[in-house]
């Protein structure tokens, strides 16, 4: 567990971050957040990957509910840093978030001193959010977010529930993930992660729209196009899932990792698959600083 966590401007100990439990967004769900990942690199140092397009993101996603981060998104980028050192930890994972405080006295919030915006870091070893493995995974009865009915692309803490519930009904079974459709029926994601198929040595992945902005995502498409491959984003219908010759998901958190079966039904010969494995060890060469080329990526901790 950690023992500082960054809030509001500075580092405090773990038992002294508190909000209280009238805020806003324990309420309502109005807060933005990001995952991130740090990771030891092979000369021993640490360093944050992907930062500055999280904290993009994390800015942009704020936007749909009307919230104006107190913090510069350069401040906020040195927070996550000063947390990661101040912790001393190596690979981490990392969650900024920011949030609209008291009061909750309605709906609707407006810019107002009187309801505040929080904004925290903290960061602590999660180690692997999936099974290394071929995941057995379910098509879920839920559907993904409809466009129309909130700003899909975003990450705000609200839209998660939507997750949560299509977890329920998969926990105390075998399944790994499960496979969220959009309101079309084709595919959308995984419960927190982005989708890839493989067919015929062609990458397909969901088209934007109905899914999450996915930073993991769009490095493993511009990682897949270097090495060669050609990268489709379009729809996807879910029966051409079973087809496929490998089906893998992409996040911070799950990193790469290959379904095995979906819905029970054989991905392939149900093991990672060649461009999944490929892509896989690249993804994490980049990760850990072993591939120069992508080390616009790094932000050392120092």
């Amino acid at each position: 567990m950690a023992n500082l966590i960054w809030q509001n401007g500075a580092l405090k100990p773990f038992e002294q971050a508190t909000t209280h439990v009238m805020s806003h967004a324990l309420h309502y769900g109005t807060g933005v957040f990001e995952g991130i990942r740090a990771y030891e690199q092979a000369d021993g140092t640490i360093a944050v990957l992907a930062l500055k397009e999280h904290i993009e993101r994390m800015f942009v996603s704020a936007d749909p509910i009307a919230m104006k981060i107190p913090y510069t998104r350069e401040e906020v980028c040195a927070a996550v840093v000063a947390t990661v050192k101040a912790n001393e930890l190596k690979s981490c994972y990392i969650r900024p978030l920011a949030y609209y405080g008291l009061p909750p006295t309605k709906v609707r919030v407006r810019p107002d001193p009187k309801t505040p915006i929080e904004v925290i870091v903290y960061s602590y070893d999660m180690g692997d959010y999936l099974p290394d493995v071929a995941l057995d995974v379910k098509i879920s009865d839920f559907i993904r977010l409809h466009p129309q009915s909130t700003a899909v692309g975003a990450k705000i803490c609200g839209h998660y529930v939507n997750s949560l519930q299509a977890l329920l009904q998969i926990s105390g079974t075998k399944y790994n993930e499960l496979i969220m459709l959009d309101y079309e029926g084709y595919v959308a994601e995984g419960s927190s992660d982005n989708l890839f198929m493989v067919k015929d040595k062609v990458v397909y992945t969901p088209e934007l729209g109905t899914i999450l902005t996915g930073i993991t995502r769009q490095i493993v498409i511009g990682l897949a196009q270097d090495l060669g491959y050609k990268v489709v984003e379009t729809k996807i219908k879910p029966e051409e899932l079973y087809t496929a010759d490998e089906v893998f998901f992409t996040g911070t958190a799950v990193e790469v990792r290959a379904a095995g079966t979906i819905n029970d039904k054989t991905i392939g010969n149900g093991e990672e698959g060649p461009i999944t494995k490929h892509l896989k060890t690249e993804y994490l060469k980049i990760c850990r600083g072993q591939n120069p080329k992508y080390n616009h990526y790094l932000t050392p901790v120092k």
